[in-house]
This record gives structure tokens, C-alpha cells and sequence, in this order.
């Protein structure tokens, strides 16, 4: 059954609808069934005209589509589906209700509108066709790479013998060599090494467009791999430093290695876990540090950040160190209190001695 329907109350017309299920071309039937004189039906006839659609609409080059036809004359295997007047070479057999499904790789070919068509020997119709928007799209080799690194930015799908312009987030990447521009061949395609710039994020996206304002873009996750946590070297075994006021520590600790290339953060503080912190440098070259220091007791840590933003471990020295044991101003106070009492025992020996004579 296709679809029921009830005549209202004291009317003699029935309207109903339903969809077409599959059925070959050409005339089909529907029979129309009264309840109460089920012997009696009413016939009708329709035209099923071929269709073709191509899912999904739009799609880049190398990407797969689906074409699916209805409508066409059953178990038809004299079927033939061309691409832009080409004939796309697959196998095509209708079924006994006139359909078909078949899938298609898109060749390397230009951005814009491109035509399927399915030929048949029915001269009535003529051939069926359906469109797909072909859109640009790039790729990276690797797909992976490091700061610093060569990657290839590869295009499909762009304007034909087109000036390209790449961008690495917002910044321009420039030709090589410079007077050579990046430009498409005739199917739209291009290709293109650069290095990937430092950045202190972990993901980017590089965008290509072509002077047809066809764009593309990829998002470029970063090596995500944090490089090894620095051993510390100095000072590291409970150092004291000085006796008065404040001292100057030079802080040592081992080079880490990484592609991208490595920072180091210090991090003094007057407890384990550094925080907050007394001094902190970041974005240091050297392995080594000198940081001026008040008297007091110090705990200190180093970690390395590589050139793609990933961090170490911090490494915190195993034992604190000491800065001084008096501060400048426990020392004048001192000496203030000490000059105060030399005076008035020197004023009591001259006040006794001036009583003696007298």
C-alpha cells in the first residue's frame, strides 16, 4: 500500500499523496482500491523519467562521490557516466526497479561547477545530468612536522595557472626563490616547501588562496612531545652564601636538546613548591643564571620549553640554600644599638671620672 485516504462526511472526493518508490522508466500504474467494492478498482498511469544525484555536492579532488540514478530502464547494463564529457570507465547495471549506485574518484581538475552525465539509447530523454562544485584543498608532508622543519604544502582543486598566496596563520610565506611565484598548473594544482616558522602555540592553520578567491586551509598540529627536564647543577647540596645583606647566585644547570630548539624558565621561591616566586626568567638561551638575592632560605627549579610551546617537567633542585645570615638592615640596626650603647658607657666614664676630681 502507497497511501490510504477517507472521503469526509457527505463529500465524494478523496485527495492523498505519496512518494514514488523505485520503478524503471516508462509507464507505471497505480490502482486505486474502494473498501467497499474492493472488485472494482480504478487504475491510473504515470511517467518515470530518469534521475541521477551526486552526494556529496560538493568535494575536492581524489575525494569520492557517490552518483545514484533512479528512473532508468531495468537491468540496463548498456549504461555509460561521463565527467565533464569524459567517460568516467564504470561498470554500470541498473536493477530490476531501474536504479543504480555507483562511486567515483574526482580527478585533479579545477575549482567550480563540473557535470555528471548518464548516457542512454533513449531518445526520448536524452542524457541525464547532475552538477558537483568541486572546492580546493591542500595537504602537508609531513603531516606532522617540527619547528624549524621542511614541510610541503601541497594544492588540488584551485583556478588553472593561478598566482598562489600562502599564509602560516597571518604571516606570508614567502616564494622560493623569491622571483619565482607559486602558481598552478592547468588542473590546479601547486606545490610548495618552506620551513615551519617558531611559534610558542601548539596548533596553527595555514591558508592558500588562489587569485580567484578560491581558499583552502589546513590546520597544522605541531610535534606535541615535551623535551627531557633539565639536571641541575649548581647549586644543589644546601650552599650557604655570604653573611651580610644580599648575594649574587649563579644558577647552573645541564643543556636539553631538542629540533625545534629548546628555552629554559628559572623559578626561586621560598618553598618546595616555588610559589609564588621570588624571581623567575623565562625564555634564557644559556644554561647558566645570576639572579640578587635577599638573605633567607631558597628552593629553586628549571624546566625546558621547545620551539613548539611543549614544556618539560620542572626539575627542582633536591636541597634549599641559603642567602647570608644577617640583612643589611639587621646589620645597621646593629650597629646603631652598638654605637648607642659605646655612648652612654663612655658618657658614664667621663661623667665618674669629672665626680673623681672634684
Amino acid at each position: 500500500m502507497l497511501a490510504k485516504g477517507e472521503v469526509p462526511r457527505l463529500e465524494t472526493k478523496v485527495t492523498t499523496s505519496f512518494n514514488i518508490p523505485e520503478a524503471p522508466y516508462g509507464t507505471n500504474y497505480v490502482q486505486y482500491l474502494r473498501e467497499w467494492r474492493p472488485d472494482n478498482p480504478y487504475n491510473f498511469t504515470f511517467s518515470v523519467l530518469p534521475a541521477i544525484k551526486v552526494s556529496p555536492s560538493s568535494a575536492s579532488p581524489g575525494s569520492k562521490v557517490t552518483i545514484n540514478g533512479t528512473g532508468f530502464p531495468a537491468d540496463d547494463n548498456e549504461l555509460t557516466l561521463s565527467f565533464d564529457g569524459k567517460d568516467t570507465e564504470l561498470d554500470i547495471s541498473t536493477s530490476s526497479s531501474g536504479s543504480f549506485t555507483a562511486e567515483f574518484a574526482i580527478p585533479d581538475t579545477i575549482a567550480g561547477k563540473h557535470e555528471f552525465k548518464a548516457n542512454m539509447d533513449l531518445t526520448s530523454v536524452g542524457d541525464v545530468s547532475a552538477n558537483l562544485q568541486v572546492q580546493p584543498r591542500i595537504t602537508l608532508n609531513p603531516a606532522h612536522p617540527e619547528v624549524g622543519g621542511d614541510v610541503t604544502v601541497t594544492g588540488s582543486g584551485f583556478a588553472s595557472n593561478s598566482q598562489m598566496s600562502i599564509k602560516y596563520d597571518e604571516v606570508a610565506i614567502p616564494n622560493a626563490p623569491p622571483d619565482k611565484p607559486i602558481t598552478t598548473n592547468d588542473t590546479g594544482n601547486f606545490s610548495h616547501t618552506f620551513k615551519v616558522p617558531e611559534s610558542s602555540e601548539d596548533n596553527h592553520v595555514i591558508t592558500a588562496t588562489d587569485k580567484g578567491g578560491n581558499i583552502a586551509t589546513f590546520g597544522l598540529p605541531l610535534e606535541g612531545e615535551a623535551p627531557p627536564a633539565p639536571n641541575l647543577i649548581y647549586p644543589c647540596d644546601g650552599q650557604r652564601f655570604g653573611w651580610f645583606g644580599p648575594q649574587l647566585i649563579t644558577f647552573r644547570w645541564e643543556e636539553v636538546s631538542d629540533p625545534s630548539g629548546v628555552t629554559y624558565t628559572i623559578e626561586v621561591g621560598q618553598n618546595t613548591k616555588v610559589w609564588p616566586p621570588t624571581a623567575t626568567k623565562t625564555e634564557l638561551t644559556n644554561t647558566t643564571y645570576a639572579i640578587n638575592l635577599e638573605p633567607g632560605t631558597y628552593f629553586w627549579q628549571v624546566k625546558a620549553i621547545d620551539g613548539a610551546g611543549n614544556e618539560s617537567e620542572p626539575t627542582l633542585a633536591p636541597y634549599p640554600f641559603k642567602v647570608g645570615l644577617f640583612s643589611v638592615w639587621f646589620v645597621v640596626g646593629g650597629i646603631i644599638i652598638f654605637a648607642v650603647i659605646f655612648i652612654l658607657i663612655v658618657r658614664a666614664f667621663f661623667r665618674r671620672v669629672r665626680e673623681y676630681y672634684k
